[in-house]
């Protein structure tokens, strides 16, 4: 996905939910300049970022980037290689590979990830209570931090974790690591509503729509 695409997302996802741009920079702990580049188009978000955005919109971020179409109902759904929607982290080339779509709507994200040599994934935001994740790495070593415990893994090795802490995973080997991770936010809690969305209703949008103005106007 092109970065002025997922800009795009992200702001039409904010609009929906009645959020400014403050407000979405402070629930998803991101500068207020940065949100605006990447909703402009102007940065492309490393992972982190991005998942930080997205847990402030209360989603995933499988979601923000999308993903092709498996249809409703379909009993079989193939996802070829060159279909998958790849996040590469443009600081330390980690790639973020979406497996398969189709679980979305279900709130399971199944992704396949490769941290290069001596590199990390940077510290991940905690997910809603009630988020799930679960490692198995394929090839390599994997450091994870989850909260205060620090746990190694090797090839072969598997982790169950509550996802509703800080948590960061780095390579601490010579080779690429990469491993499946499976974050399941099926009974994950709402996220809060956004402030004053009680009063504003489907059609009374006055509020938004001037904050975007404003926003628009800014250099």
């Amino acid at each position: 996905m092109e970065p002025t695409d997922l800009g795009s997302r992200i702001r039409e996802r904010r609009a929906a939910l009645g959020l400014t741009l403050d407000e979405l920079a402070r629930r998803a702990a991101v500068s207020r300049a940065m949100l605006s580049d990447v909703e402009r188009g102007r940065k492309s978000p490393t992972v982190r970022i991005l998942c930080q955005i997205a847990e402030g919109l209360g989603s995933t971020a499988s979601d923000l980037l999308g993903g092709p179409e498996t249809g409703e109902g379909g009993a079989l759904a193939v996802q070829r290689r060159e279909e998958r929607s790849v996040l590469v982290d443009p600081r330390t080339g980690v790639e973020r590979h979406l497996l398969s779509p189709a679980f979305l709507r279900r709130g399971i994200e199944v992704l396949w990830y490769v941290v290069p040599a001596g590199r990390s994934t940077g510290s991940f935001p905690p997910h809603r209570r009630g988020a799930e994740e679960h490692i198995t790495v394929v090839q390599g070593r994997l450091t994870c931090w989850l909260g205060v415990h620090q746990v190694s893994l090797a090839r072969g090795d598997s982790l169950f974790f509550r996802g509703d802490v800080t948590h960061e995973f780095r390579n601490p080997g010579p080779d690429s690591c990469h491993y499946f991770l499976i974050i399941d936010s099926s009974r994950a809690a709402s996220p809060p509503a956004a402030a004053g969305s009680t009063r504003r209703g489907p059609r009374d949008r006055s509020g938004t729509r001037a904050a975007e103005e404003s926003e628009r106007a800014e250099p």
